[in-house]
């Protein structure tokens, strides 16, 4: 049997959400829904996210991509690409967090895919990789 919903007559909260929903652009408009499918699932991360917009090259082991680093965390970054990927894979990825500043290059495994982009967790740990990443967000916020 399917599930219905029930709606309250007058819930406001859903027609303030379609309103600021509707005023949005395309790439705000996924990274709301993409939050939204998260808090509906359980969030499963242990780790803060920080939102950015930072170009980034990717290679797994036999094609080169190009993406955008929607966010990063202490333990993976979300690549808005359409690349075709398979989970599990290798990827090494690289980018600058401003044009000043030197290219940083990072290992990861592809953790889960969608049609917005690519999830990787990194594959490198330890006390000097987590200050890496600590100054990667620092200089993002």
């Amino acid at each position: 049997m399917q599930d219905t919903i029930t709606l309250k007559k007058y819930n406001i909260t859903i027609a303030r959400l379609l309103d600021v929903i509707l005023t949005m652009n395309e790439n705000q408009q996924k990274i709301v829904l993409q939050q939204a499918e998260d808090l509906v699932k359980g969030e499963r991360r242990i780790s803060e996210r920080t939102s950015c917009d930072l170009r980034v090259h990717f290679a797994t082991a036999d094609r080169a991509h190009r993406g955008v680093i929607k966010n990063v965390s202490m333990t993976g970054v979300f690549i808005e690409s359409q690349a075709p990927v398979i989970i599990g894979e290798e990827v090494l990825m690289a980018f600058k967090v401003n044009t000043n500043a030197a290219s940083v290059k990072l290992r990861g495994e592809i953790a889960h895919a969608t049609r917005w982009g690519i999830g990787v967790e990194f594959i490198v740990k330890g006390p000097l990789f987590d200050q890496q990443i600590k100054n990667i967000i620092r200089s993002i916020k």
